[in-house]
């Protein structure tokens, strides 16, 4: 296998983990009793007898968000911090797969509904892991679209200032109660992966490119 093949599969990983977490987030949304997604955030799926879905999820995606990042510094993307805040988004999601949230406001079934999270050491570590990830990504969107806007591709820049914009937004808006918390991490996390999904698809296309440019050359 040539190197630029193994880029493209490691940046591919980073597509992965986003397909993968949306979806068994989304079906755990909508299938573990007792969730309701106004007053839960999605990492509270990663209690009670299912929880280990979630928690593996975690996990999973954070080691492909790794590989993805790993990629991007191959690929050339975003200079040196940018890979390097993709691994913290990555470190970020495996520190919250590792350490749970907390439960409480009924969730896993058997907790009183009135019974607020109790922040212990794992519940500050789970949303240490929160703020890392989320706090690395927004840094990063911005970072990778000044490398974008210098390249002339003003459409990627612009879709990553969007990016970097739209994510706090939506997580200040559940931390205030100005909008449903679960539903504005959920969204949040959507578009995070939405983000990072299209920057990995970007760069497969890029280092295509230049392959072929590099062997007509050779011709």
């Amino acid at each position: 296998m040539e190197r630029h093949d193994i880029v493209r599969w490691l940046l591919l990983a980073g597509i992965a983990a986003g397909i993968g977490f949306v979806i068994l987030s989304t079906v755990g949304i909508f299938t573990r009793p007792g969730f309701d997604l106004k007053r839960h955030a999605i990492s509270m799926l990663s209690l009670g007898d299912r929880g280990w879905i979630m928690i593996a999820t975690f996990i999973g995606s954070g080691l492909l968000t790794l590989l993805c990042a790993v990629g991007l510094r191959f690929a050339g993307a975003g200079e040196l911090w940018g890979p390097i805040l993709i691994g913290f988004y990555g470190a970020g999601l495996i520190l919250a797969g590792i350490f749970q949230a907390p439960a409480g406001l009924g969730f896993p079934p058997g907790t009183a509904a009135d019974l607020q999270p109790v922040m212990d050491t794992g519940a500050k570590l789970h949303s240490a892991g929160f703020m890392l990830a989320f706090g690395s990504l927004i840094v990063a969107c911005f970072i990778f679209a000044t490398g974008f806007w210098q390249a002339g591709l003003s459409g990627c820049a612009v879709l990553s200032i969007a990016a970097g914009l739209a994510i706090p937004a939506f997580i200040a808006a559940g931390i205030s109660n100005s909008m449903a918390p679960g539903v504005a991490f959920y969204v949040a996390a959507v578009l995070a992966w939405l983000w990072l999904g299209a920057l990995a698809w970007q760069r497969t296309g890029h280092i295509a490119t230049i392959w072929r440019a590099r062997r007509d050359a050779g011709r």
